[in-house]
């Protein structure tokens, strides 16, 4: 089930002076009812973005998350017509990664080189894991830098397109509650996180700075134990890391199944009276 959008309140999809605007989008929301159907939304998804970035100038770069996205991405993306599959321009990088070798179960980046053909392999950005972590994260946020070559506002990157998941406890990439993560890379784009509360402790993972400047994002949540995290995100609750990782330029879309749907406002429901926010429906 597709769920809303409302062209009446949509400004120039492109237009970066969207930072000016002085009233809040909610997001766009689509429902699934089983992974085949969020496979599809996302491939439609995918679909016009790609069309319009293959029309512009420069290296695609998408960035993904770990957990239970890389199946489900990596099935949308190749469903996607294979015109739109320019690897010469699209390049592929992680949100956050463990502070492990490629090859071990843990890895975000080897999770997904599993998935990909190995011919493909070149595609994603490499995350050099080293003997110290901070310098992981400057070598990692150089490469980011070097090979995805992305707009700036200020010294923060505007990434193209974002995919974002997030946990029941509201965190997402590695920005768990709390603010664990610490900041020493020379830009901020990437910072590490030493306590994470969920194995292993240790990671790497992109800035708020850096997620919230994206030209635009995408979550990807499922399961009723996250549905109060995505009611967090409809309503701008800023205490989740989720929420506060929201676009500056208000480009969100969610990508939900049923359950964890659960606990937005129904299409006719008295507590959405925003007018200028278009509401969710069955």
């Amino acid at each position: 089930m597709s769920m809303f959008q409302d062209d009446d309140i949509l400004i120039d999809d492109y237009d970066f002076d969207d930072y000016k605007i002085q009233y809040a989008m909610r997001p766009e929301i689509h429902v699934s009812g089983d992974d085949v159907e969020m496979v599809t939304q996302l491939k439609n998804y995918l679909t016009k973005r790609l069309k319009y970035l293959l029309d512009m100038p420069g290296t695609i770069g998408i960035g993904v998350s770990g957990g239970s996205m890389p199946p489900i991405f990596t099935k949308a993306l190749f469903a996607c017509d294979a015109d739109l599959l320019n690897w010469r321009r699209i390049r592929i990088f992680m949100v956050d990664e463990r502070y492990v070798d490629k090859d071990d179960e843990q890895s975000n980046l080897g999770t997904y080189l599993k998935l990909f053909p190995p011919e493909l392999a070149y595609v994603f950005v490499p995350i050099p894991i080293c003997n110290d972590l901070s310098l992981t994260a400057r070598l990692y946020e150089d490469n980011l830098r070097r090979i995805l070559l992305p707009e700036q506002s200020g010294t923060s990157p505007r990434f193209d397109l974002l995919f974002l998941g997030c946990g029941p406890d509201g965190h997402t990439a590695s920005l768990f509650p709390g603010d664990r993560a610490e900041h020493v890379t020379e830009y901020g784009w990437v910072g590490v996180v030493q306590d994470s509360p969920k194995p292993p402790k240790t990671r790497i993972t992109l800035s708020f700075a850096s997620l919230k400047f994206a030209k635009h994002s995408a979550f990807i949540i499922t399961g009723a134990p996250k549905a109060h995290v995505v009611r967090a995100i409809w309503d701008r609750d800023n205490t989740l890391p989720a929420s506060m990782a929201r676009p500056y330029n208000d480009r969100l879309t969610l990508f939900v199944d049923e359950a964890a749907a659960k606990s937005l406002p129904s299409r006719d429901s008295s507590e959405e009276s925003d007018s200028r926010s278009p509401q969710p429906f069955d």
